[in-house]
Order: structure tokens, then sequence, then C-alpha cells
């Protein structure tokens, strides 16, 4: 079949890499894992080879088709006909799931993000996304790359950079470089019901990445310069501060002390 670069189809071909991305997932006998997106099933193959039960999630028909017959033979796998970003993948994830996916470059970043929402975090996130996404994704504080994403995923994961993968262990290449990146939940994440008002305070700074907080948090809804200037306070936080210089605790009390001064 031919990949459909409106799914962001690029197949992994070199076996190679498939067996590295199972060795750095840290898969064994025992572990149910959760691959999107498996495409003609080059990880897919590998990952069966280690782990005691591996569930697929494949939108493309023709995709879900040939892996159906592919794996037929195989009772440790279960193939789901669906799009990821519209199923309910709450019952997919348990702590003790390991996700492992050769993510598609056009949806990588809302799955990534779609994962950190869970209900319960899975036991890891092995996943190849595009390198300059993986930048983005695992950047430290301060750093240029640093951003709303990193921000968004550092409240529940911890980020491993992984290694890097060549465009010709694809067809068709690419012409960007991949990298698989390892995300572990974090002992203490952010708990769930601060998450809306974090999410509003990152995506408001970021808004406006060059400027400092003192104008880009304004564009908080509710807020006034007098609110803007209490939050600041009561954060411990300065307002001349640009937004890739906070760490995601600094935004988790922005965003706490927040919905505090807007909740009636």
């Amino acid at each position: 079949m031919r990949p459909k670069s409106s799914l962001g189809q690029n197949f992994l071909k070199n076996p190679g890499i498939a067996e590295k991305i199972v060795a750095f997932s840290g898969v064994e006998q025992g572990d149910t894992v959760l691959e999107i997106g498996p495409g003609k099933g080059a990880l897919t193959g590998a990952l069966l080879k280690s782990a005691s039960r591996v569930v697929a999630v494949e939108k493309d028909d023709e995709l879900f088709g040939l892996l159906k017959n592919r794996f037929s033979d195989e009772p440790a796998f279960t193939l789901v006909h669906g799009d990821v970003l519209d199923l309910d993948i709450n019952p997919l994830v348990s702590p003790e799931t390991k996700v492992v996916a050769n993510l598609p470059y056009n949806i990588a970043t809302r799955v990534v993000l779609r994962l950190a929402e869970v209900t319960t975090p899975p036991a890891s996130v092995v996943v190849m996304v595009q390198k300059e996404v993986a930048g983005r994704i695992c950047a430290p504080v301060g750093h240029s790359e640093y951003s709303a994403l990193t921000v968004l995923l550092s409240a529940v994961f911890l980020c491993d950079p992984g290694f890097v993968v060549g465009p010709k262990n694809f067809f068709p290449e690419p012409k960007v470089d991949s990298r698989v990146i390892r995300l572990v939940p974090r002992q203490n994440p952010l708990p769930p019901s601060e998450r809306d008002a974090y999410r509003q305070v990152v995506l408001c700074s970021f808004a406006q990445r060059r400027k400092m907080l003192r104008n880009s948090l304004l564009g908080l809804p509710g807020i006034t310069k007098q609110g803007l200037s209490d939050l600041a306070r009561q954060a411990g936080i300065g307002l001349e501060k640009r937004p890739q210089n906070l760490s995601w605790e600094e935004y988790a009390r922005l965003g706490r002390i927040y919905r505090q001064i807007i909740t009636p």
C-alpha cells in the first residue's frame, strides 16, 4: 500500500531499529504494551517477541486489514480500529501499561499530551517523534526550545531524550531526523484537579513568549493588573521574568493561586 501523507505515514523498515526501541522501552514478559499507529507492524512484531500482550490502535482502514491478517495467529495481539485522538483511551491504559509507538508526525504532540491527561498515567511512554518535537519535550528550563509543550508534560512526566533515528530507516524517507524518547511518570505529579488552571496559565504565558509575564499573563480570563500583582506576590514570582525561565513547579504555584483568585 502507498503511505498516506495526510495521515503522516512513514513506515519503519529497519528491523534493527524496531529491536532497539523495544530494548530501550524495557518491555519484558509479563508486560502489556499499548502501541499507537502500528503501521505495517514492524515494531509490533518486535514487541510481540518480548511482551505478554500487545494492544494496537490503528485508524487507517487498509492498514487495519493488513495487521489483522498478519497477526491473526498471535493470541497475545489485540487490534483496535479507531482514531486514538477520538477514542477514550483510559480503558487502554493502566499504571502497569507501557506505551511504545512510532507516532505519525502530524499527531505526535497531541497524542503525547493526551497520554499526560489520562486518569492514571502508564508505567512508561516510549515514542519516536520528530527530532524537533523531542527537543521541545525534553528541553531544560531557560533553553531556547523550552515551550508550553515542555511545561505541560513536565507536570506529569520526566523525560529521557533517548536516541536519534535517521530518515533512511523509513519508507518514504522523511526530510527530518526522528528521536526516540522515554517519558516516566513523576512520583508526585500535578493533581488532576489543578491541571485546568495550570494549562491556562502555561498557554497564556507562552502565547507571548518573548514578553515578560507582566504583559503575557494579563491575557488570563478574570485577571486585572491588581489581580496579576497579587498573583505574582503570592506565588513568589517576579513579573519581569519571561515564560521560558519558569520551572513547571513555579507554573503550578501560579495556576494554584490563579484558581483561588478567580473562584468565587
